[in-house]
């Protein structure tokens, strides 16, 4: 009787010891998706609130460092919208990130301008117009054509372009490099009433051309090959806060992968975990504005791109009901098969796919300079928020978290 009391003991330790990780993970979450991180953006210094928590987690979990501190320092060129945000149509006020976004290239505007229905058969010849330089310096566009179709309307007298869409808006801050002489702006077609006559934009921006952002680096000294790492990667920015009152949370994209890199880091500073070989955690800023956190560290490397054994980026690992894409896969197709074969053995997830090179995340500037990489997000419906205000926490199951987790730490184990 006493062994089978102790042997139900020992599975609910384990089941309690299970669920500590996920329940470490969703504190992580909780905090960078809090309306104190601004969206983990340019706004109200997002980024460097993020940074700062989790260079204190490194610290924490004593990870060492390769400099004086945690964090690597970089600047970018970003346009913003720190403030006033109104779109009227025909008087109707619009709600921003609910009814319609920004582009991060738009210029600062105020004013009222007349509508130009551009939809269906007739958008190309509205398009066409535009492009022989007929006045239309105070009319706003509404198309649903593939702008890039037209390259020269970057340069025309255009005042604003707007497209409709069917689903949820969505934002991204990819193109906020540089300002357009136009405002740009995506909203959800049942809020513009059809033959709607005008819309009035209220739009404050700001252009940063110097930046100061910064990546967030700290390693664990390996116990035989010290100087010999394994890397794990994944951005802690986001799209950030759009007005004075929305802000995007960013919890799948990607508090996610940050949250699972801090647990890792949690885990392999136990004396008992300790690994064979170092492992360097990084957490990197500005990839959703153009991989520039990773690309700065890959151009900067704080220890030789060569010592790296291998390197695994995760970004949106929030789901896992259909398992997991290993970007890359076909490329490293032994690392591939050792992933295969460790889940067939343990059947940690539903499936292991692979797929071939992109250019999609952070692990593609080490890769472009011959570092042996993958980049890992998680696959199921039950995640299907991306880069809009309902990218929060609680949309955010964690599916597959630890059987993720457990996944990567054996193929550590056994590489």
């Amino acid at each position: 009787m006493k062994k089978v009391l102790l042997f139900f003991v020992l599975i609910l330790f384990t089941v309690l010891l299970s669920a500590q990780d996920k329940d470490f993970a969703r504190e992580i979450i909780d905090t960078l998706t809090s309306p104190a991180m601004h969206g983990r953006g340019y706004v109200k210094n997002g980024d460097q609130i993020a940074a700062n928590f989790i260079g204190s987690q490194f610290e924490k979990f004593e990870l060492k460092t390769f400099g004086n501190n945690y964090f690597q320092p970089f600047s970018i060129s970003i346009n913003t919208f720190p403030d006033t945000l109104e779109v009227y149509v025909d008087n109707h006020s619009l709600v921003p990130g609910k009814d319609f976004v920004i582009s991060s290239s738009s210029p600062a505007t105020s004013g009222t301008y007349n509508l130009v229905w551009a939809l269906a058969d007739d958008g190309k010849m509205q398009m066409e117009r535009i492009l022989l330089n007929e006045k239309t310096s105070n009319d706003v566009f509404i198309t649903g054509i593939n702008l890039k179709a037209f390259k020269e309307v970057d340069s025309l007298p255009l005042s604003g372009l707007i497209n409709l869409v069917d689903n949820k808006i969505w934002w991204h801050v990819s193109d906020g490099y540089r300002v357009k002489n136009y405002f740009h702006l995506q909203i959800e077609r049942d809020k513009m009433p059809k033959g709607a006559k005008t819309i009035t934009v209220h739009a404050q921006s700001k252009f940063i051309e110097n930046y100061q952002t910064q990546n967030v680096i700290g390693w664990i000294k390996g116990k035989i090959w010290p100087d010999s790492f394994y890397v794990f990667t994944a951005h802690y920015d986001h799209l950030g806060q759009m007005g004075p009152d929305v802000y995007f949370p960013g919890a799948n994209d990607n508090a996610s992968g940050t949250a699972m890199i801090i647990d890792m880091a949690r885990f392999y500073s136990d004396p008992d975990n300790q690994p064979d070989y170092s492992i360097a955690f990084m957490a990197f800023s500005a990839e959703e504005a153009g991989l520039k956190g990773s690309s700065y560290y890959a151009n900067n490397p704080l220890f030789p791109l060569d010592k790296i054994k291998f390197l695994i980026n995760l970004d949106m690992v929030g789901s896992g009901s259909e398992g997991i894409k290993v970007v890359n896969g076909t490329i490293f197709k032994n690392e591939f098969d050792k992933l295969v074969q460790l889940n067939n053995d343990h059947q940690f997830i539903n499936s292991v796919n692979k797929r071939g090179e992109a250019a999609n995340s952070d692990h593609y500037p080490f890769y472009a300079k011959g570092v042996p990489s993958f980049f890992i997000y998680t696959l199921g419906d039950e995640c299907k928020e991306y880069h809009n205000i309902y990218d929060i926490s609680e949309n955010v199951p964690l599916t597959e978290y630890e059987d993720l987790f457990k996944l990567l730490t054996s193929f550590i184990n056994a590489y």
